[in-house]
């Protein structure tokens, strides 16, 4: 299927998220100075960002990923999320850095933070590169935001539409008739 006849609008070049991005890095660089940091990545959609994000750092860091899946989604099911992939690295009295995607009801940032807690960090800090507004289910705020956006699904910079276009270099929006082919499909955010 051709890109251009799926996309609604750009929302982000790939300039400005490569200047979000820097931006983001500082801030983070700064916060986290004199910390023994580890960063986990949660899979499939932040492995772009969580590129860009590393590569920005002057300072050592571990990182890991995790993977979650959910089962349902938020107009039929209560969205039951599960651990996929755990953690490899060891994190215990360590500060870590969660980086995803996006922050859209909250689900799957409340399980992972959970699922961490249980390793003893030192700290849990949240960093996401898209938040969507007024869609949270479940109360889990990032300390780190790229950009805001309206409750619009978007593809690009690593995230999917049908675990296509994730490599596009900007994020986009995706046409009505192709979101809401996926809501009668049943698939939603979590």
């Amino acid at each position: 299927m051709a890109i251009a006849k799926i996309i609604k609008d750009v929302l982000f070049t790939e300039e400005q998220i490569k200047r979000r991005v820097s931006e983001m890095v500082k801030r983070i660089d700064e916060d986290f100075r004199s910390k023994d940091l580890v960063v986990i990545a949660v899979l499939k959609g932040s492995v772009v960002f969580l590129a860009d994000l590393v590569r920005g750092f002057t300072r050592p860091l571990a990182f890991d990923f995790i993977g979650v899946s959910s089962y349902g989604n938020s107009t039929s099911s209560p969205g039951l999320v599960t651990l996929e992939k755990g953690i490899t690295v060891d994190v215990a009295d360590k500060s870590v850095l969660v980086v995803d995607d996006i922050l859209d009801t909250g689900r799957s940032l409340c399980f992972v933070k959970t699922h961490l807690q249980r390793f003893k960090p030192r700290e849990i800090k949240i960093c996401v590169l898209l938040e969507k507004k007024g869609t949270r289910i479940v109360d889990v705020e990032a300390d780190y935001v790229g950009f805001e956006i309206p409750n619009v699904f978007v593809l690009g910079y690593g995230l999917d539409y049908e675990d296509r276009y994730r490599h596009l270099p900007y994020i986009a929006s995706l046409r009505e008739e192709y979101y809401n082919e996926l809501r009668r499909k049943g698939i939603g955010p979590i």
